[in-house]
Order: structure tokens, then C-alpha cells, then sequence
């Protein structure tokens, strides 16, 4: 092709608006001494890659020839999605990097020659970590190893190794030495200001005096060197949680002997280190292979020996190891050379532990309040002193707390430890915190076990259950007040934690990874007379509906063609002496038996809330609701209730309006009544949501009612065919999934595009809102009948 019809071909596959026509013909002059074949060739992916990012195209203009010489045709697609996946990770730069060497970025890696990324290795790692701590911790990228104790930071990508399996094997030892960092307690470390050992320190060093208690960040201040001192206490660390790797994973730590003697071997080189640093890049070497019998020759050999022996002093907990640090910083007191910070080991890397603080007060903080909450619901209610009477006083004259024989809250260890142990300290075993109880009103009360796991939790952390704790949860059982929650707002009140999910992009054939960020929300009840009016405007379709509902409770339905039953079937009879004349075998099913089927369905309703559905539209969904509710607690069919919205890729709302787990009450009703227009409708991350939702219930039937009047388009470019190709794929997931979905549509006309993102018999096109509350109990109905 030559300029002319180039261009004017490039310019076909663009969408409005279109570039000026001095920058298109400058992209495209690498193309015009290719033939042909070749020029097409590159030219098919455009549409892939000028919506994501017109610089990015032109970039792969100037490199497309080389490129596809390198690839097979079947490679291409592959690459295209990897290129765009890297654009949206990394941004510009990276995938013009990405570009420039095909055969070490891609093709080495497609034929697992090199390198892993914690994306592919991610499903496995997550439910690995999950086992180990027993609890769900996450798995995030990073710029550097280290964790905050809820989160677990990687890199992104692993390539010490030229075989994937030896890179994922490192990315094991990582994740499992973060862990044994948290069981180890390494960041709770925190020095009582009055510990003898430490003032001495403070003082050699001229450091201030501190009246707080010091964590492992302040103790790394008092030296004249920080990183020296958090290098060595990163390592005594370290030695300490590899010794319990070794010994309580044992098949890990043997798996890794030949990895980590590799990645020894690619350290700095030692002849390029000296004084300090050298002697601590011996140390980090033996950790790496798991020995620490190696001498080095220098003149500082005999020092190494002396350091080498403070080193592998046994430490018990994370002080001794900053006692450890301690004397061996003093050792090296006399080298006068600056110390220059080594290479973090590839499996242990920097600890943060203000970082892990953060997340630790975090965490101090709401199990705090869900034990005040889960105490005081269980409290005896106690009327407050009238405000003319003043509290008693005490022989101390202190008021005393608000609790009195009648109305009891003691924490007590076992009866045998009850005298012994003074309360004010740790428990010396945490693991014992579980056989404490808690006494109410004098006699012994079966403690919910949420409550009994919290107290467990509280004393683990502080030693004790504080004062205040109690004492709040008195006070708000007392009062008979709601606990404190975040002010309501229209949108709802935000629960913690975004989640991302993929998006499909028809025109790569592929995901956009992680691309979406899905904010969970609780709807705020609202008082009024919207539910009582419904009730009222449909009470004899009510009372209708309730007598269908209850026929359908348990089925009954005529099985033919069994060896035993009530009746027999004369159909099978005849079909069985006709086989007997014709010299076949007589069957012996020739009875029909009335088989009852009990119902086993969970259903989700997902609830479009965008503002499209501001009027009829948002009043019809209501009553809606209203009446499947009050069906559905005839028939006993688990479900739940949900609305999504959203403002752009990174804020996509769901509302929980009501869960599995809940009953059908007033408060449901209210959040019914509450539900409102929001914003835009990007219904693929809450489609995929729901999905998980009900991949989480056990039954037989599971159902995906999406409600909604119209096309799925956010303020972004999740508009037209890309917006429609994601939702049907969301749609197709759940199918995957064993879900059943169904789409409720309403709208003033009907559209070709609803057959084609719903399917044909998966979805019903309603043109008058108002038919909306009558016709979805029985669509209902009729779906699970």
C-alpha cells in the first residue's frame, strides 16, 4: 500500500476523533517499504491498542516491523494483550521497554525460560499463605519485600532463576518468612524505658532519654549509625525466624538449600566491601546458606569469629535480638570506616515495623469496638442513677465502676491461676486466653463464641481486657444506644477494603487486569410510610401471591418408571410385555411413585441504582422488593438484595441492602425504602461480585436476578460495544460458575443489543415500569418452578 491508501486505511480502523494528518503520516512512514501482507498484518491490531492509549499505538507503529518478525501469527494476539497489560501496570515507558526486546521480554518467558510474575502465581500463593497463618492475609505488588502484617508486599515479577518453578519456589520462602516474622512478633517488639541494659545503651551513645516505651525504629536511633543497627538487627531477626523455618518447614527449607546457595553466589562480591559492611555481608551470606561455620581472610577474621559468637546466641524474642544488635555494634565500635548498607536478603528484606504499628493500632481499634458492641448485647440492660444523686465514693474516694453484685462483669482467668497471676502483664501462654470467662449477673452465661474469640484476641494483644472496655459496653447497654457508626449518607456507609476485578476488553480478546475497584457499602435504613403504602396499594396481589408461594414450598411431581411406587404405569407395563413378545428382556420398572422436592435456591437480586432510575422507575423497583420479600418469607428461598452504581473504572459502588445471613425484617424494609439513585451503571465489577457472593452459598439452584432500565455506560469510555461485550462476558462467568443469571429490563423500547449481552431466553423486556411489581414475583416463580 502506498501513503495515500495507508493512511486512509489507518484512518478506517479509528474511532472520532480523528488525529491530524501530519501526525498520522509521520507514525506511519515505517511502514511503507514493508509489503503488503505486512503492513496488514500490523495494521489489525490497531484496534486493540488506539482506544487504551494513541501514544502507546503510535509507539508500536515504529517498532511493528520488528516486532512481528519475531512472532508467529498465533503469537501476536498474546503479545498485543501482555503489551496492554503492561501499559496499564507500568504506564509508557514500560511497555515501550517491553517493545523493544521481544525475544527476553516475551518469547523467553512463553517458553518458561525465564522469569514468573506473581500474577500467574498469585492463586497459588493466596490460599498457601491462608494455611500458614491461618487467617486471609493479602498478597500485594510492591516496590520491595516487606509486610504490614495484613498485607504481604512482593515483587511483580521473579527472574533469579531461568526455571518458573525455582522463581516460584522463592517466592514461597518469601511469603513464608513474612509470615514467620508475624508469629515471631517481630514487630511488637517494644523495650521498657526502664530496662537497665537499655539506659546504659542510651548512655554510651549520648542518645535522649525517652519516658515511652521504645519500638525497633527508636532503637535503631540511639546508635551513631541507624542502618548499621537495623541491618544487624534485621539479620539477628532473621537467624531467628530461618532457625523456625528450618525446623517447622523443614521440606521448604530443604527444597531452597540449592536457590539460596545461587543467590549467595550472586551477592556483591566481598573483595569489594571492607570494615563493617564486609563483616555484615558475611553474616547475611551465612544466612543465606543455612551455615555460619565460614571464616573469611582478612585481618578481621578474628573479630568475625567474636561477632560470629554473639550471633548465634539463642534468641528467645525479638529484645533479644536488639540486646544481640547491642553487642555487636559495640564490637565494631573501633572500625572507623562509614558503614555502607548491603543488599536486604531476597527473602527477608527491610522490616517496617511503623508500618506494621499502623495496621496493628488499626486492627486495636475495631476489635475494640466489635467486642464493646458484641458485650454490651448480651448485658443486662441498667437504668442510669437519677442526676440529683451523686455516685458513691470509695474508701479512696474514688468512684467505683459502674457494676455492682447484681449486675457483675469479671474477667477471670482459671479459678488455679486466679491468685497467682498478676493481670496487669501478658499472659505468659496466649494460647490458654480462650479457657477465660466471663461471669454476668453472678451465675455463668453461655458465652457467644464471636465474643469469646474477641476477648481471646484482646488479651493476646494487651494482657488483659481493659477497664474502659468494659465499662463502654456497659454504658451502651445501659443507655440502650445504637453503637457508634460513620455518618449516614446517601451513597451509604463505606465497609472496608476495595476489591479489584478484571475487565474483558473484546478488542484484545482479553482481560484488563485489576482493573476495576468495587467499594462495598451498607444502606442506611430510612423511617417513612413507602413500605406500608405499598403493602396497602398491593394487598390483594399479596395475598395472591402468598398462596402461590406456599404451593410451590415443597413440589410434588409424578416419577415414572420406577421398581417401586404407588401406582402402576400402565405405559411402562405395555411397553414391557411388547419387549417380552419380541424376545428382549422384561424391565422391571412398572410403577409411578409421587416424589416431593424440596426446594434448595439462593437467589441474588442486583438492583440497578444509577440515576437513570430517578421517578417511576426508582419507585416500581421499590414496591418490587417490597413484594418479593414478603413472598419469599412464605416460600423460605435464601436471598439477598443488592444495588450497584459507580463514577469510573475506580470507584464502582455495591450497596449491600440485605445478605443471605439476614432475616427479612423492619430494618431490610427500611433499606429497602432507602434505596436511591446514584450515579452511572458499569455493571460488569458488580455482576462479577455477585458471582462471588453466590459462589459462597451452598445450593442447589443459584440464581442472578439483575434489575435494570437500560444499557450499562459509566462517565468514562465504558460505553457502547465495550461496555456491552464486558457485561455479557460477566454474564457468561456466572454461567461458568454454575449460576443462573436473568436480566429484568426496562425500558421504552427494546433493543437489538439486549439479546445480544443477556442471551436469548435469559432475559424479559418490560416497556411499562408500572407492570414491574406484578410481574417480578412471578417471573420469580417461574424461574424456579
Amino acid at each position: 500500500m502506498n501513503a495515500a491508501i495507508l493512511k486512509e486505511r489507518f484512518l478506517d480502523l479509528l474511532p472520532p476523533p480523528l488525529p491530524s494528518d501530519w501526525e498520522v503520516e509521520e507514525n506511519l512512514e515505517p511502514l511503507l517499504e514493508l509489503p503488503e501482507s505486512r503492513q496488514e498484518r500490523i495494521l489489525q491490531q490497531i484496534q486493540a491498542i488506539w482506544p487504551v492509549s494513541n501514544s502507546l499505538c503510535y509507539s508500536y507503529l515504529n517498532c511493528a516491523d520488528r516486532v512481528m518478525g519475531c512472532l508467529a501469527d498465533e503469537q501476536v494476539g498474546v503479545w498485543v494483550a501482555e503489551l496492554l497489560d503492561t501499559y496499564e501496570k507500568n504506564g509508557l515507558k514500560e511497555a515501550q521497554s517491553f517493545m523493544v526486546d521481544v525475544e527476553k521480554n516475551f518469547l523467553c518467558r512463553l517458553r518458561g525460560e525465564t522469569g514468573v510474575s506473581l500474577e500467574t502465581v498469585l492463586p497459588r500463593l493466596l490460599p498457601y499463605a491462608a494455611g500458614i497463618a491461618r487467617r486471609r492475609i493479602a498478597l500485594e505488588e510492591g516496590s520491595a519485600l516487606y509486610t504490614d502484617t495484613a498485607r504481604i508486599f512482593l515483587p511483580g515479577k521473579l527472574s533469579a532463576f531461568s526455571r518458573e518453578a525455582d522463581n516460584f519456589l522463592l517466592y514461597k520462602l518469601m511469603v513464608t518468612t513474612q509470615l514467620c516474622l508475624i508469629r515471631a512478633r517481630t514487630f511488637e517488639m517494644v523495650i521498657t524505658p526502664e530496662s537497665p541494659w537499655l539506659k546504659t545503651l542510651q548512655q554510651k551513645y549520648n542518645a535522649p532519654y525517652s519516658l515511652k516505651p521504645i519500638t525497633a525504629d527508636d532503637f535503631w536511633k540511639i546508635f551513631p549509625e541507624p542502618p548499621l543497627a537495623e541491618d544487624l538487627f534485621t539479620l539477628a531477626e532473621g537467624w531467628r525466624v530461618l532457625t523456625l523455618i528450618s525446623e517447622d518447614y523443614p521440606g521448604l527449607w530443604r527444597d531452597t538449600a540449592e536457590l539460596r546457595a545461587e543467590l549467595a553466589k550472586s551477592r556483591f562480591p566481598e573483595v569489594a566491601l571492607s570494615g563493617k559492611s564486609l563483616l555484615v555481608e558475611i553474616l547475611a551470606h551465612s544466612l543465606l546458606i543455612g551455615r555460619t561455620d565460614r571464616t573469611n581472610n582478612t585481618s578481621d577474621t578474628d573479630l568475625f569469629r567474636l561477632i560470629l559468637s554473639r550471633f548465634l546466641n539463642p534468641s528467645e524474642s525479638a529484645e533479644d535480638s536488639a540486646k544481640k544488635t547491642a553487642a555487636i555494634y559495640a564490637l565494631l565500635d573501633d572500625l572507623r570506616e562509614p558503614y555502607e548498607p548491603v543488599a536486604p536478603l531476597p527473602f527477608l528484606g527491610r522490616l517496617r515495623p511503623a508500618a506494621a504499628r499502623q495496621v496493628r493500632l488499626q486492627e486495636r481499634d475495631e476489635t475494640r469496638q466489635k467486642f464493646i458492641e458484641a458485650l454490651a448485647a448480651i448485658l443486662p440492660d441498667s437504668k442510669p442513677m437519677p442526676e440529683e444523686e451523686p455516685e458513691p465514693t470509695s474508701e479512696s474516694g474514688e468512684s467505683p465502676a459502674r457494676f455492682n453484685s447484681d449486675n457483675a462483669v469479671a474477667l477471670l482467668i482459671s479459678p488455679a491461676d486466679q491468685e497467682e497471676r498478676d493481670y496487669s502483664g501478658p499472659a505468659e501462654n496466649p494460647e490458654d486466653i480462650s479457657s477465660q470467662l466471663l461471669i454476668i449477673g453472678g451465675p455463668d452465661l453461655e458465652i457467644p463464641e464471636a465474643l469469646q474469640e474477641l476477648a481471646a484476641e484482646i488479651s493476646r494483644d494487651l494482657g488483659k481486657i481493659p477497664d474502659d472496655y468494659i465499662s463502654a459496653a456497659q454504658g451502651l447497654a445501659g443507655r440502650g444506644e445504637a453503637p457508634p457508626t460513620t455518618a449516614a449518607t446517601p451513597g451509604g456507609e463505606s465497609l472496608p477494603g476495595a476489591i479489584t476485578y478484571d475487565e474483558w476488553d473484546y478488542r484484545r480478546a482479553g482481560f484488563r487486569k485489576s482493573w476495576c475497584h468495587l467499594n462495598e457499602k451498607r444502606v442506611h435504613p430510612v423511617k417513612g410510610t413507602f413500605v406500608q403504602k405499598t403493602l396497602d396499594k398491593y394487598r390483594g396481589l399479596l395475598i395472591r401471591l402468598r398462596r402461590q408461594f406456599e404451593m410451590l414450598r415443597s413440589a410434588e411431581r409424578l416419577v415414572r418408571r420406577q421398581r417401586e411406587g404407588d401406582e402402576i404405569d400402565l405405559d411402562a407395563v405395555v411397553e414391557s410385555i411388547s419387549d417380552t413378545r419380541a424376545g428382549r428382556p422384561e424391565s422391571e420398572k412398572l410403577f409411578i411413585r409421587l416424589k416431593r422436592d424440596d426446594r434448595d435456591i439462593a437467589g441474588m437480586f442486583l438492583i440497578d441504582m444509577s440515576s437513570s432510575t430517578e421517578g417511576w422507575v426508582g419507585e416500581a423497583l421499590k414496591e418490587a422488593l417490597i413484594l418479593m420479600g414478603e413472598s419469599l418469607e412464605v416460600l423460605g428461598d435464601r436471598y439477598a438484595i443488592a444495588g450497584f452504581s459507580g463514577m469510573r473504572r475506580t470507584r464502582s459502588d455495591f450497596y449491600h441492602i440485605k445478605d443471605f445471613s439476614e432475616s427479612y425484617s423492619e430494618e431490610i424494609k427500611g433499606r429497602i425504602a432507602a434505596i436511591a439513585p446514584q450515579e452511572y451503571t458499569r455493571m460488569g465489577p458488580p455482576v462479577r461480585h455477585a458471582i462471588r457472593m453466590l459462589q459462597g452459598v451452598d445450593a442447589r439452584v443459584r440464581l442472578l436476578i439483575v434489575l435494570s432500565d437500560g444499557k450499562p455506560e459509566d462517565y468514562d469510555d465504558y460505553k457502547g460495544e465495550y461496555a456491552i461485550e464486558d457485561t455479557r462476558h460477566a454474564l457468561i462467568e456466572a454461567k461458568a460458575a454454575g449460576i443462573h443469571p436473568f436480566c429484568i429490563t426496562i425500558d421504552q423500547q427494546a433493543h437489538d443489543y439486549n439479546a445480544h449481552m443477556y442471551g436469548e431466553v435469559n432475559y424479559i423486556f418490560l416497556d411499562k415500569v408500572s407492570d414491574l411489581p406484578i410481574r417480578m414475583p412471578v417471573i420469580y416463580r417461574n424461574l424456579t418452578s
